[in-house]
């Protein structure tokens, strides 16, 4: 193998052994630099594709697929707010460094930025500092947006500096965004050097939903889950649909049970897809299964579920996972310490490749929807019939199925190792299915099989308060339309009864921005335990280096 070879793979091994939430921008632009410098050098892609696995791979498809993975779970694609460097090998260029003060006159007070009051004056300093030397350099051109939630957009340049000073305010509760960016003449930013994505919060305990809940909030689920209930999950009869939600490849005639176990062959498909690093050698320690479920709707309910072989009897809670927005092929998930349900929220079949299948999804159909903007399955005309809420339906259905042994008990070994607790864990619209999940299982609880719901954990959740946008907020990925009251995370959260974690709240994230999050943490009822971390420079998918992270952690009724 050339040196160029081993260093690259080395790179990967190092990102790859990471969680897809825990891995830092850094690292994620070394092997996006590996991947950009494949694409302009021909010379450099032969050296690493001669470089092949045990298990086939070259290191390019490698990386690829782990940007797959990772997008999936964050429901983005990272790639765009990545740094490209003119030589991978060497990071030149800076990053930012955002501390926060509150304005006195013309003292500055150290302040977190999740302590300032309405009223105050916020003033923030971002640093540039060399990625090499690691010490302050300037730029020719930093420009920077201010967004708030008073309604308020501001734009400007500063010029020749390494230190850009922001001031602003509140006059309500809530949130302010800011950016900035080193930039060229034409205003193209300069290679090589990252954004900074920061925010404030004000009096962030105290911001409440938008609009009030709908009276029939409640009512309107629980008929929705009586109607599940009538839907037979291992029902292998498919049935028609006539709707409104548009869908791809008759997906009703597919819309029936189908229980597959992995064997060899089939972790070469997913390996000849790309999908997920399941190995033959696996399942010597995992029985792993492509579960497919009737759900009401017009697709089915798509899952993988694993088990570890030699648990001990009654040993294993379940672990539920969600995916981001978006469409990509979901991967198997596994652990020793869990029986792994992962369900796919969009219900197509599995496993399918990005290229071609779920490619045509992501343009099509999965494009808009439930973003309220008027595209295709993006409104909420009936509420009873639109695509979020075959959604939820189809995940609660997967649910039902591994918690009842009248269900699944041909499922070896599940009902043995399960201990009869579940856990639901997912990021961005990940987390926001997860919260929802929480919401409704405490309604689905008292129609099916028991199951002990241990707690929901909730990375930057999507789909918070989405009325926000209409009283002024800084908006996050969504526009509002009628009916998303029922379907908002926000409002849902009203039901959750069990432990809330929500793992990071990005304060520079305007995809999920935390005004919605705080709005939906703030309504959980008094008396859960919820602890929500906020981090500073940080947007939807941006991790900071460790040793540049600032964190900051709230935790009620531990």
């Amino acid at each position: 193998m050339s040196t160029n070879a081993q260093k690259a793979y080395d790179a990967y091994k190092r990102t790859a052994k990471m969680n897809f939430v825990q891995v830092t921008t850094a690292k994620l632009n070394v092997i996006y630099n590996i991947e950009r410098r494949m694409e302009r050098d021909p010379e450099y892609k032969r050296e690493l594709d001669a470089f092949v696995t045990e298990e086939g791979e070259t290191i390019g498809a490698l990386i690829k697929k782990y940007f797959t993975g990772y997008n999936a779970r964050h429901g983005l694609e990272i790639r765009e707010t990545l740094t490209e460097f003119l030589d991978p090998d060497f990071a030149e260029g800076g990053y930012f460094v955002i501390d926060t003060y509150k304005k006195e006159s013309e003292a500055l007070i150290p302040c977190d930025p999740t302590e300032f009051h309405v009223g105050d004056t916020a003033h923030a300093v971002l640093r540039l500092f060399s990625h090499s030397a690691h010490a302050p350099i300037k730029a020719e051109k930093i420009k920077y947006v201010i967004m708030t939630d008073d309604g308020e957009n501001t734009e400007g340049t500063a010029e020749n500096t390494d230190t850009l000073e922001l001031d602003f305010t509140l006059s309500r509760p809530g949130w302010v965004y800011f950016r900035a960016n080193s930039v060229d003449e034409s205003g193209k930013n300069v290679l090589g050097f990252d954004t900074a994505f920061g925010g404030a919060l004000f009096d962030w305990k105290k911001v409440t939903l938008t609009k009030e809940s709908p009276a029939d909030l409640y009512e309107f689920w629980d008929k929705a889950i009586d109607r599940l209930m009538t839907v037979d999950p291992t029902d292998t009869t498919p049935d028609g649909y006539e709707g409104l939600v548009k869908y791809e490849y008759d997906m009703p005639k597919e819309n029936h049970f189908e229980l597959i176990k992995f064997d060899e062959d089939y972790v070469k498909m997913l390996r000849n897809y790309g999908i997920g690093n399941i190995t033959e050698q696996m399942l010597e320690k995992f029985d792993f299964y492509e579960l497919n479920l009737k759900a009401p709707g017009p697709c089915h309910s798509a899952n993988y579920l694993s088990i570890p072989k030699g648990a001990d009897p009654k040993s294993l809670p379940i672990q539920v996972s969600f995916d981001g927005y978006s469409a990509y092929p979901p991967s198997p998930a596994y652990s020793t310490n869990y029986i792994c349900l992962h369900c796919s929220h969009h219900g197509y079949k599995l496993p399918r490749p990005l290229e071609g299948y779920y490619m045509k999804l992501r343009k099509g159909v999965c494009m808009h929807y439930g973003l309220g903007d008027g595209a295709v399955n993006s409104l909420y005309e009936d509420l009873n019939d639109n695509y979020m809420i075959y959604l939820h339906l189809r995940n609660l259905q997967a649910i039902r199925f591994v918690t009842d042994p009248a269900l699944s008990s041909m499922i070896e070994g599940l009902h043995e190792k399960w201990c009869g607790d579940v856990r639901l864990v997912g990021g961005s619209m990940g987390g926001y299915q997860s919260l929802c999940t929480a919401a409704l299982s405490t309604i689905l609880v008292k129609k099916s099989a028991p199951y002990n719901l241990k707690s929901t954990s909730a990375n930057v959740p999507a789909f918070c308060n989405l009325a926000g946008r209409t009283d002024k907020r800084v908006p996050c990925m969504t526009f509002y339309t009628e009916g998303m009251e029922y379907f908002d995370a926000a409002h849902l959260a009203g039901f959750i009864d069990v432990a809330v974690t929500i793992p990071k709240a990005g304060l520079g994230d305007k995809t999920c921005s935390p005004n919605g999050i705080v709005a939906m943490f703030n309504n959980i009822p008094a008396g859960v335990h919820k602890e929500i971390n906020f981090l500073q420079n940080a947007d939807h998918g941006v991790v900071p280096e460790p040793e540049l992270q600032m964190w900051y952690r709230y935790s009620e009724n531990d």
